[in-house]
């Protein structure tokens, strides 16, 4: 890890991160690194979880919410949240196919996922500046305003998770073993 992060858990986190820890170990059965890294700040851990479990309200399926984790995984180059959301999206029961197709950044053979791949994939590379036709066109898909809202709330809960581990280099966990990748490598740090 670099930047002088840790990674916590519930006896050298601060105590205010604790309780956030122990609810992800019982639901999940382990602590994620991501989380181990955000318990740092107490803030960002409880953002985190709490846009993730908003994010499961939204008006997406499980396998369009994982197209659409995918594809902003995909732009903003995060690998530890690719070989995450892989096995998420296995688990999802997204197709191979589509898993394989977002994670080499190329179309979706189903239609309605591809034009929620590109639009989710427009939403992070132009920081949500899209045209009224790119809107069209995903409304055309069979979304609506509420789906591009939606589009937003999963877009701002991997802008924590993904920078957080950009900023840390946070290590794959042992469950993401076998859904390793490497980023296209177009994002540099800033001069």
């Amino acid at each position: 890890m670099i930047n002088g992060f840790t990674l916590h858990d519930t006896n050298t986190a601060p105590a205010a991160s604790t309780e956030i820890l122990n609810g992800v170990q019982k639901s999940w059965g382990f602590v994620p690194n991501l989380h181990r890294v955000l318990a740092q700040s107490p803030a960002a851990l409880e953002a985190y979880s709490t846009l993730w479990g908003i994010a499961e309200k939204t008006s997406f399926t499980p396998q369009e919410r994982n197209i659409v984790y995918l594809a902003i995984i995909y732009e903003n180059e995060c690998t530890y949240c690719m070989a995450g959301h892989t096995n998420l999206s296995r688990m999802a029961k997204v197709e191979p196919e589509a898993i394989s197709a977002v994670r080499e950044g190329r179309p979706i053979a189903d239609a309605k996922l591809e034009a929620l791949r590109q639009f989710a994939t427009k939403v992070t590379r132009q920081r949500g500046v899209v045209s009224q036709a790119d809107v069209a066109a995903f409304k055309a898909a069979g979304y609506d305003n509420q789906s591009v809202l939606d589009v937003l709330v999963l877009a701002a809960t991997k802008l924590i998770s993904n920078y957080t581990n950009h900023l840390a280099e946070t290590p794959n966990d042992s469950f993401m073993k076998g859904a390793e990748w490497n980023a296209p490598g177009k994002l540099k740090p800033a001069a």
